[in-house]
């Protein structure tokens, strides 16, 4: 759950809010008024693979056996299946 501060505290002390989204994980709902505007929450991992140790990890993935692979295949015909492409939205 996140704490509430108003929109003028949040200017004044910016610095220490940031420090403990940083270091504490907290996150704040930046209120002004009664409504809340923003959020201030810690920042997604930096994450991802480095491109050559892509392979790496891909062999290190578990292996679907021969009915996981089968019903894996049926799941994603079926799921195609329902698709339409006029449906689909792009971001």
């Amino acid at each position: 759950m996140a704490g509430k501060i108003t929109a003028t505290d949040a200017a004044r002390r910016f610095s220490e809010f940031l420090n403990q989204v940083r270091y504490r994980g907290m996150e704040f709902d930046i209120v002004r008024g009664k409504e809340v505007v923003a959020r201030l929450v810690p920042a997604a991992p930096q994450g991802g693979v480095a491109l050559d140790r892509l392979d790496e990890l891909v062999r290190s993935l578990p292996r679907l056996g021969p009915r996981e692979a089968k019903l894996f295949a049926l799941d994603i015909e079926r799921g195609l299946a329902r698709m339409r492409p006029d449906a689909v939205e792009w971001d």
